[in-house]
């Protein structure tokens, strides 16, 4: 008990960029990523951030898959050679977590989005790992998030956009904002980043010589 305490103390000196993940066991700290480890990491000759504040049934995936695709089919040029990002924010911030998430919050209600398998809204996010006949990007599992993140493509959650996506759920009735957040931000999808402000993250990229497209 004494070390739980220890633990849960250190957490709130940490102050509100520190976020619980929850498991079995003990939670562990996910903050947001305030260094560029994420942006260091990406080396390719053509550098393309997406800017995708819209959900637009996953026309943002659909475009990072062609993008890929175009430069080794048409221009052989491999994806070593090729960095991209895609940033989620606004009504896309849903596409960022899991799909207890989706359950739990209805984030499906929230975007308007119905399973065409059942007829009610969306309960699972079918942006990150779509099932066949799913009418999302493409239809195709490839033109999914776990697809293009296998293909090296970097996804920033911006935890701004989180803590709006929180205050607006407690609203309707779903938790205290805080709760909602610690909970949503413990459950983003394995790999991505999430960042304090995706504007500051968009503002980096491009002093990395990244190119702007809105999608």
């Amino acid at each position: 008990m004494t070390d739980r305490r220890a633990f849960l103390t250190a957490v709130t000196a940490l102050g509100a960029g520190a976020v619980l993940r929850t498991d079995d066991t003990m939670p562990l700290l996910r903050p947001p990523a305030t260094s560029d480890a994420w942006l260091d990491q990406l080396k390719g000759k053509h550098r393309q951030l997406f800017d995708a504040p819209d959900p637009d049934g996953g026309t943002v995936l659909r475009h990072a898959r062609g993008y890929l695709d175009v430069w080794r089919d048409a221009y052989e040029v491999p994806e070593r050679d090729v960095s991209l990002i895609v940033t989620l924010y606004g009504r896309t911030t849903p596409f960022g977590v899991q799909d207890a998430m989706w359950v739990k919050y209805k984030l499906g209600e929230a975007l308007s989005l119905t399973d065409p398998t059942t007829n009610a809204a969306l309960v699972r996010n079918w942006f990150a790992h779509p099932q066949p006949g799913d009418p999302v990007a493409d239809g195709s599992p490839e033109s999914s998030i776990e697809a293009l993140q296998r293909r090296g493509v970097v996804f920033l959650l911006c935890n701004n956009a989180l803590q709006r996506w929180s205050a607006r759920l407690e609203k309707a009735g779903m938790g205290a904002a805080a709760d909602v957040h610690a909970d949503l931000t413990a459950h983003a999808l394995p790999g991505v980043t999430i960042v304090p402000n995706v504007l500051i993250a968009m503002t980096k990229a491009h002093e990395r010589g990244f190119s702007y497209a809105r999608s």
